[in-house]
């Protein structure tokens, strides 16, 4: 308490030991804005460029994929990730649905995948009821329905979705759902799986990857920005986020908290 007083007094060393503070909370290790000569990148630089499959396309900014049924007609795939492990982390996309369950379903939004085994976790679209979200994973492993859950009803609205994944570290992990930062759900499952550098994929459209050619699962919509971040993002956090920005969610958070604290301290110095 009395290191923070002093730090009070001072704004230009408070607010960048906060700062550092925040940023050690969560580090967003995967970020594809799908923007400029280097649409194809991961603005972190642990995964290689995307690669697009079949009538994938990226234009002003955004990724479209395709599919047919559960086929996928468009995808795309990292190339390599040399990154931190992965055991926690958040799967976070913004994007519009192009079309219902009836055009493409058991696609996803966003998949991490193991290269060399079948390992993944995604925000899966219509797999096992129409127009709801789920987590998919390997032989269903993590899969539960999300309660209450959220049915889409119509196309061409941006939304955000989102699933963080907190590992306990023996083998259980917590699983929650949201979208557009409101909760749709949240459960406890069994076999926590990690992924690590050079075994490690992102996925876009298919559900995941049998090899690098082809997968599982059909979606029709355009993802706007993606991210990873290798921790359980809280509620706030994910509601803090905003499409196409930089700070990290514990740096915003820390940056409103030395605000506020700062406008405190004004207040008991005016009383004075």
């Amino acid at each position: 308490m009395i290191a923070l007083k002093r730090c009070l007094t001072q704004l230009s060393i408070c607010l960048p030991l906060l700062l550092a503070a925040g940023a050690s909370q969560a580090t967003m290790i995967g970020q594809w804005t799908f923007e400029g000569s280097n649409a194809l990148a991961d603005s972190t630089g642990n995964f290689g460029n995307l690669q697009l499959r079949g009538n994938a396309s990226i234009a002003n900014g955004q990724l479209t994929v395709d599919g047919s049924g559960t086929s996928a007609l468009g995808w795309a795939r990292t190339t390599s990730y040399g990154g931190p492990v992965i055991t926690s982390k958040t799967l976070v996309v913004w994007g519009q649905l192009t079309g219902l369950s009836s055009a493409a379903t058991a696609g996803s939004m966003m998949t991490i995948d193991k290269i060399g085994s079948d390992n993944f976790d995604g925000i899966i679209y219509g797999e096992n009821q129409a127009n709801t979200w789920m987590n998919g994973s390997s032989n269903g492993w993590r899969n539960a329905a999300f309660n209450p859950g959220y049915t889409e009803t119509s196309i061409n609205n941006l939304i955000q979705m989102a699933i963080s994944y907190q590992d306990f570290g023996n083998g259980t992990l917590r699983i929650t759902g949201y979208r557009n930062g409101v909760s749709i759900g949240s459960y406890l499952a069994n076999n926590a799986a990690s992924w690590s550098a050079g075994d490690t994929e992102i996925l876009f459209g298919i559900r995941h990857a049998n090899s690098a050619a082809s997968g599982p699962g059909g979606l029709d919509a355009v993802l706007s920005e993606a991210r990873l971040y290798n921790t359980a993002l809280s509620q706030a956090e994910i509601q803090a986020l905003r499409l196409n920005t930089v700070p990290e969610p514990g740096t915003l958070a820390a940056f409103g908290l030395g605000l506020a604290m700062l406008a405190a301290a004004r207040k008991r110095r005016a009383r004075k």
